[in-house]
């Protein structure tokens, strides 16, 4: 995990993060997992323009670290420009879909006709396991069955009907063999083709839920200046990833500072204590208010119903409760932006670039000391990357760690003049 935060006002913006890194895999005892502390994960997008990038959750794509495939874009971009940062956003997005070099369609493909094999054992050996029982069951009967009771409805995917069309079309092939493959390795013979496509089918349905409900997906943070911006902007995508062989980035959200918004502070990943700073509480701990509230009301309704001999509906009880919820969640919320949340922004409004990246840097750290001292494993911590950008200086670092001691590289320093 991680945690990052982007604070703008009308001078600048600032990037800071922590450098936190959990790698997960599948050893002898099962899923592993190793914590490093030498991640990056802000970029300058731009060689000739005002614009930066933050990374979380997954910091690869196809294995291709998130690093890589931003430095190479950041050199085919050159001087190339756009009015607003999610201009920026959306030609960086449309590069890595149309990339290549970077992600082959044959190694897209791949990954997708692996999810589709996976999605296919369940069938092969749940016909096994029947036939055993019953030795006259075939392979047809049981498909038909099997997509009777269990058949799958693609939900919550990012394709259109069409495009997931064209993706079952591009890798028909290669489904055939993956699924051949398992019909060999569970030794079933005789199955007609009409049988095969519509276990393929039902296997690609579920291939694509599990894409829906799969974590490994990339967070992507633009934040700076277009070239008719006034003031900063920020463009975040909660989830990026590929559905078979389409980048898709979806969850966008869009922040600027305007003439009435003199600031804006957001967090991302793990945002508890940055959440606590910015509205006196987190929203773990609201739920568990809101969810405690909501035990105690219907205690209380019910032991008055009790006591008063009423009748009144469980229905109607909690059609009440649920107003009661809702009214104090507002009042909550409209004491914690009265309270906390404006003076904040006002001040964060005003404050010179130094101060801003002090702040920045301290929301991080305090994520990191409550990770350190409440959880067992510290997905939070590392050095802070801080990096501040203005219309006029453009990004610079106000701390940035390197992987080797810069007094021994000068030639390094030397070359990127």
């Amino acid at each position: 995990m991680t945690s990052e935060v982007c604070l703008m006002n009308s001078i600048s913006v600032v990037l800071a993060a922590d450098s936190a890194t959990t790698v997960e895999y599948y050893g002898q005892n099962g899923a592993e997992k190793r914590y490093f502390k030498g991640a990056n994960k802000i970029f300058q997008l731009s060689e000739a323009h005002s614009v930066g990038l933050m990374i979380y959750n997954s910091a690869s794509l196809l294995n291709v670290p998130w690093e890589v495939t931003i430095k190479e874009f950041r050199k085919e971009l050159a001087d190339k420009s756009f009015n607003t940062v999610e201009g920026f956003a959306d030609e960086f997005i449309e590069w890595v879909n149309a990339s290549q070099r970077l992600f082959p369609d044959e190694i897209r493909r791949s990954g997708f006709v692996q999810q589709v094999g996976t999605a296919v054992i369940p069938m092969v050996f749940g016909f096994n396991k029947q036939r055993q029982e019953d030795d006259t069951l075939d392979f047809s009967t049981f498909v038909d069955t099997y997509i009777a009771t269990e058949g799958a409805v693609v939900e919550n995917s990012e394709l259109s009907d069409d495009e997931i069309g064209e993706l079952t079309a591009s890798t028909k092939n290669e489904v055939i063999n993956e699924f051949d493959k398992w019909l060999g390795f569970a030794q079933i013979t005789d199955v007609d083709e009409d049988t095969r496509d519509k276990a393929i089918e039902e296997a690609t349905k579920q291939a694509l839920n599990m894409l829906a409900r799969e974590n490994n997906y990339s967070g992507l943070i633009f934040a700076g200046f277009g070239d008719h911006s006034v003031f900063p902007e920020l463009v975040s995508y909660s989830h990026c990833k590929l559905w078979g062989t389409k980048f898709v980035a979806s969850g966008k959200k869009v922040e600027k500072v305007t003439h009435d918004i003199p600031a804006v502070l957001s967090a991302f990943a793990q945002s508890s204590m940055t959440d606590t700073f910015e509205i006196g509480l987190s929203f773990d701990v609201f739920a568990k208010m809101q969810e405690t509230f909501a035990g105690e009301l219907k205690t209380i309704s019910d032991s008055l119903n009790e006591l008063s001999g009423g009748t009144i509906p469980e229905g109607k009880i909690n059609e009440l409760i649920g107003e009661r919820l809702t009214s104090s969640k507002d009042k909550i919320f409209d004491y914690a932006r009265t309270e906390h949340s404006l003076p904040l922004r006002r001040v964060l409004g005003v404050l010179p670039v130094d101060e801003m990246a002090e702040l920045a840097e301290t929301l991080i750290n305090l994520q990191s000391l409550k990770e350190k001292v409440t959880k067992p494993s510290e997905t939070v911590g590392g050095p802070v990357d801080v990096a501040a950008i203005t219309r006029s200086e453009g990004l610079v670092w106000i701390k940035r760690k390197h992987f080797f001691d810069p007094s021994l590289n000068s030639r390094f320093f030397e070359r990127r003049r």
